[in-house]
């Protein structure tokens, strides 16, 4: 994954040349990689992150919200987990700990 510096350079170097082969040397990457950066600019995204996937967690958020409100943060990740599980969650403990932070 490119830095942020990287990046800019390479935005740069293509708005500079308009090439995608002239911009990878000058960069000094790939074409393809000069591709990638310009298509996301132009796509509006994020250009330094991967887009999210859905996690297992998605369907279950808001009970976990609830229970770390109604314990004023003192609800565990091992006893949300266990609290999961009953309520049908497939999802890993590492899963449950991953979820809870977001």
């Amino acid at each position: 994954m490119k830095s942020a510096e990287e990046i800019m350079k390479i935005l740069d170097a293509y708005d500079l040349t308009g090439s995608l082969r002239d911009a990878g040397e000058l960069a000094g990457c790939s074409h393809h990689t000069v591709k990638h950066y310009v298509e996301r600019r132009a796509a509006a995204g994020v250009l330094d992150r991967a887009a999210p996937r859905p996690q297992l967690i998605d369907a279950y958020l808001d009970k976990v919200e609830e229970w770390v409100e109604r314990s004023k943060g003192k609800v565990r990740a091992d006893v949300a987990h266990e609290k999961l599980l009953a309520l049908g969650y497939t999802g890993s403990e590492r899963t449950t700990r991953r979820g809870s932070r977001r």
